[in-house]
């Protein structure tokens, strides 16, 4: 065959770059630039430093991980000890090398990948007491990576379930939403366990819909057990997201009929095949398939205010406390329903989604799936009653299901307008995007984002815990900022000054006590008088008892905070 004319070969360059693949081609480099300039201007304008505890939890856990290759935490919960001890009947539970019983393992351990494969410094301990620690910069960047990761698969999906008209405004929305990125940007593994829902509600549609096409075993089973895996990895990244597995299943079992069904018990027995190794370790480890965790309900209760379950050395547990998680359950369900719901995501799309259940959508696995997403949802809310915000939190694994249902439903309701000018018809679809995106908007405007002090100076907290030796124990009521920052092992503050002194004269010595403005900030009469913190009072108020075994202090950042040892640490640096 002979070879085109070079004028021709020029026209059909010409013709691809105005027309073609190479104008797809570059429509689509421009798109990804764009979301790359959203994520690196909200980054540059929002981000100081992790500021939750959660996520710093996670990041010691991660470096524990990188070091040790065991789930081993610096951040000692007194009920920790209490619970390894009478579960497994052992008098005596390691303070340093603590094994970690409260957290999903799956996050802390990619995070402990991740700073290996990237050769995460932290020796570099912060100078400045607002500097950044420069490991969290690779906590951020995982965390943008599952966000770009899923947009992606936000696409795919909307452009299997709807068409390309929603997946393409879906995808925008979704890297324009203010909870998104500041979700990736917060370090708690939100964005994470949000990447893992997505992939596995894709896998899943993926795989119905080609056992409904009556496909060979060998077309549908790998997407199949694709969704199973990503089932079982959003577990292990939040404990929480075990609500997608009966939405799943009942997306399977309704599609197929009687077969469906079958299948659906065969994937949920394969999901609990997946996750027996993690409970297998909780068991051996504390006694319970899920460790303390499900305990944590308890804190934030009439009998447990605050955290006080965490902090109690001894908590007397039994049926009575179904009364006050009752009372927590009610009371914080009203909370979730009446003012978290309606404003989930950014407020104006999942008002539209919840329209959606008033109409039946044409094409039958749209509309099975909204009802396994509305299951999960709801058993979601449950959780999140019971465990307070930094559950709820990941309730974001379904908003971007519910930006592609909202949508759909607000383009069909344009379409049955009928409106003659398709500019009009532009301005009204531009008009929701704007309102949509407002919260981002709002978020970059002056002023701008603060460092995370109060409490969390993080080059003052550094140098308060290099003043102990790296197998000295501190006390603190912030223990995650000083096992992050700092490195040391910390043992959350005990509910009363007797339980102090049981962990000092029992457990460990304790060498430093450190208050920061968690505690020092806290009302006087509500709080620092009720029993939670009474017995703590009068060493806050500098009355030191006289057989206390910390007797030197140092007032810190203009009496905000205090630091408490056994002798002036501070004048020999």
């Amino acid at each position: 065959m002979a070879a085109k004319p070079f004028e021709s070969r020029i026209q059909d360059l010409v013709y691809n770059v105005d027309a073609g693949v190479g104008l797809r081609l570059i429509k689509s480099v421009l798109y990804f630039l764009f979301i790359a300039f959203v994520l690196l201007l909200y980054t540059a304008n929002q981000f100081k430093g992790l500021r939750d505890a959660e996520a710093m939890d996670s990041a010691q856990l991660g470096r524990n991980f990188m070091m040790t290759r065991q789930l081993v935490t610096q951040h000692v919960r007194p009920a920790s000890i209490w619970f390894q001890s009478t579960r497994r009947g052992v008098p005596e539970v390691a303070v340093h090398g603590h094994r970690d019983i409260v957290n999903a393992p799956l996050y802390p351990v990619m995070l402990g990948v991740w700073f290996r494969l990237t050769g995460a410094d932290f020796e570099a301990a912060p100078r400045s007491p607002l500097e950044v620690f420069q490991p969290e910069y690779r906590v951020l960047f995982l965390n943008h990576l599952f966000t770009v990761l899923t947009g992606l698969l936000v696409y795919l999906l909307a452009l299997r379930l709807f068409d390309r008209r929603v997946a393409l405004l879906g995808v925008t929305l979704f890297f324009l939403s203010d909870s998104v990125l500041g979700a990736s940007l917060s370090g708690t593994g939100v964005a994470v366990v949000m990447g893992w829902a997505v992939a596995a509600i894709y896998s899943m549609v993926i795989a119905v819909g080609r056992i409904e096409e009556s496909k060979a075993l060998r077309y549908w089973v790998v997407p199949a057990l694709c969704a199973l895996l990503f089932c079982v990895l959003a577990f292990l990244t939040r404990y929480a997201a075990i609500v997608l597995l009966p939405g799943l299943a009942l997306y399977l079992g309704w599609s197929l009929g009687r077969r469906g069904w079958i299948h659906a018990l065969v994937f949920m027995a394969l999901f609990g095949v997946g996750i027996a190794p993690w409970m297998a370790r909780n068991i051996q480890v504390s006694g319970a398939p899920l460790g303390m965790a499900p305990y944590l309900a308890l804190n934030e209760t009439s009998a447990f205010p605050d955290n006080s379950f965490e902090r109690h050395l001894a908590p007397q547990v039994s049926a009575g406390m179904l009364t006050p998680l009752r009372r927590k359950f009610t009371e914080q369900m009203a909370v979730r329903y009446n003012h978290y719901l309606p404003g989930l995501g950014d407020g104006m799309l999942i008002s539209l989604f919840l329209v959606t259940f008033f109409y039946r959508f044409v094409r039958a696995p749209v509309h099975r799936l909204r009802w396994g997403l509305a299951l999960s949802m709801g058993l979601f809310m449950v959780i999140g009653a019971l465990y307070g915000e930094a559950t709820w939190r990941a309730i974001l694994m379904f908003w971007p299901l519910i930006i592609l249902y909202g949508l759909a439903f607000f383009l069909l309701l344009l379409e049955r307008l009928q409106l003659q000018m398709k500019l009009l018809n532009g301005a009204v679809t531009g008009v929701v995007v704007l309102l949509s995106t407002l919260p981002m908007i709002f978020t970059l405007l002056p002023p701008r984002q603060t460092p995370p002090y109060p409490p969390y100076a993080t080059g003052l907290i550094a140098y308060i815990s290099n003043l102990l030796e790296p197998d000295e124990l501190m006390c603190t009521d912030m223990p995650w900022a000083t096992a992050w920052y700092g490195g040391r092992t910390s043992i959350l503050l005990p509910r009363t000054v007797d339980q102090f002194y049981d962990i000092n004269d029992y457990l460990h010595r304790v060498h430093g006590l450190y208050f920061t403005t968690l505690t020092r900030n806290l009302p006087y009469a509500r709080t620092l008088r009720s029993p939670v913190y009474v017995s703590w009072l009068p060493i806050l108020e500098g009355r030191l008892p006289r057989d206390f075994p910390l007797s030197q202090g140092i007032p810190l950042q203009n009496m905000e905070q205090i630091f408490l040892s056994d002798r002036a640490r501070w004048a020999e640096r």
